[in-house]
């Protein structure tokens, strides 16, 4: 007997759909066609709905939003979990930099112990960790390793010399956050007088640019696979458009550079600071199109957790980051319904690509022998955006009362039902570790 089966759902592939039961048997897809032999447990009708994998993001920071220094991650999970993200590759930060085994076992465990959803850690690099990379990389404890071209968050970029050595002694995917120092170290000299300067202004397009160009370099001399993280301008795109098909360089769009722009925001001011920073409209609309033409492989939210009260600083004093794991989803499928992306390239990019990139063991697809991690619901539903579908963790958005898609159906996470319509089970299913395919 199944534990779970849902029958007459319509599956949704990058390649197209496909009306079918699945069953499910011991946190596996153990049969995907029509009308599967045996009973289950459970029986779910999915009759003029829609199935597809959950969400991968490949970019977040779990932690307490009060305090950012401590983890958080069964709050940060529990959002996670009502906004369709099953799986979770958690970013370094200053507090957490995980430079060694010891720092990353100790993550993992943390995660094991409170995580709703399955999580896997990236490695932070450092002019002291480079020899062991590749043991890390080798034992599956990391999905890649964390590069800061330039300095973000409080975190120094790596010297030049440093970046060189990362890219030519360690192993792995390098995750890389692009932005040229000597162009930021020009912009912050010219706006430090300005008690509330933009953001924008601060850290200006031509730093990614420039640091993406420094990037495609890099590769070029060192074959190395690259995944660039939160692209954000029409000037990154245009550098990286030439060399798509001839060198392994994948690259992630968040939420904050594809729905908010600094024409478009209103009055949320440092509410928006984030790294890199929310860019003028004709490089959201850029960013968008990018999208429908295929040019950026995947969406990743950059949640970072921090407070109402930490965001309405004086603009020096603000830390950079905002909330999204929760909002990510919902936001795609108010896009979706306004024609702006096609639930094909919608699965192809939160689900199949983050999957393909980070060789993610039985994710990011829905046939036998997958993880059962899989999201049930309707297209064209929407609402507006509230706090209260995000949950307390934060108590605020950039996203409220913009139209988002309704909460999914159904989220099933290892096999086990574990949100519907937006509500959390009581006894949630705990997360585990991803495995890497090929290591």
């Amino acid at each position: 007997m199944y534990d779970l089966i849902i029958r007459d759902g319509t599956i949704v592939r990058s390649s197209g759909r496909l009306v079918a039961d699945i069953a499910i048997e011991g946190g596996k897809v153990a049969y995907v066609g029509g009308n599967p032999a045996g009973g289950a447990k459970e029986e779910i009708s999915g009759i003029g709905r829609f199935v597809m994998p959950g969400v991968i993001d490949s970019n977040v920071y779990f932690r307490d939003s009060e305090d950012p220094s401590k983890k958080s991650w069964t709050n940060c999970a529990r959002e996670a979990l009502v906004g369709g993200v099953t799986t979770v590759l958690a970013m370094p930060d200053a507090d957490t930099p995980t430079l060694d085994e010891a720092s990353i076992r100790e993550k993992l465990a943390h995660a094991g112990a409170e995580s709703a959803v399955n999580f896997g850690v990236w490695a932070g690099s450092d002019v002291s960790n480079l020899e062991d990379i590749g043991s890390l990389w080798d034992a599956g404890l990391i999905c890649g390793t964390k590069v800061l071209m330039g300095e973000s968050g409080g975190v120094s970029g790596l010297d030049p010399d440093v970046l060189r050595d990362v890219f030519a002694k360690t192993k792995g995917l390098l995750g890389v956050h692009a932005e040229e120092q000597e162009v930021l170290n020009a912009a912050l000299s010219a706006n430090e007088g300005s008690n509330n300067p933009v953001h924008n202004d601060v850290r200006p397009p031509e730093a990614a640019i420039r640091g993406v160009e420094t990037l495609i370099e890099l590769v070029k001399e060192s074959g190395r696979s690259v995944h660039l993280c939160h692209v954000s301008t029409a000037g990154e795109l245009t550098a990286l458009d030439p060399y798509r098909d001839d060198l392994p360089i994948t690259c992630e769009a968040g939420p904050q550079h594809l729905f908010l722009s600094i024409d478009n925001a209103g009055n949320q001011g440092t509410l928006i600071k984030v790294d890199p920073p929310v860019r003028p409209e004709l490089d959201r609309r850029a960013m968008l199109a990018a999208v429908k033409r295929g040019r950026i492989d995947s969406f990743a939210s950059g949640h970072s957790p921090y407070s109402l009260a930490s965001k309405k600083q004086e603009y020096w004093s603000v830390p950079s980051g905002i909330p999204g794991v929760g909002a990510m989803l919902p936001l795609l499928m108010g896009a979706l319904k306004n024609g702006k992306i096609n639930l094909e390239t919608l699965v192809a990019m939160c689900c199949e690509n983050p999957a393909r990139i980070f060789n993610l063991e039985g994710k990011g697809r829905i046939e036998e022998g997958a993880d059962a991690d899989l999201l049930l619901f309707r297209e064209g539903n929407t609402t507006k955006l509230t706090s209260d579908m995000l949950g307390p963790h934060c108590g605020w958005s950039p996203y409220i009362g913009r139209e988002v898609g309704v909460a999914p159906n159904l989220v099933v996470v290892n096999g086990v039902v574990a949100a519907r319509d937006g509500v959390l089970s009581d006894n949630l299913p705990f997360g585990k570790p991803v495995t890497y395919a090929g290591r």
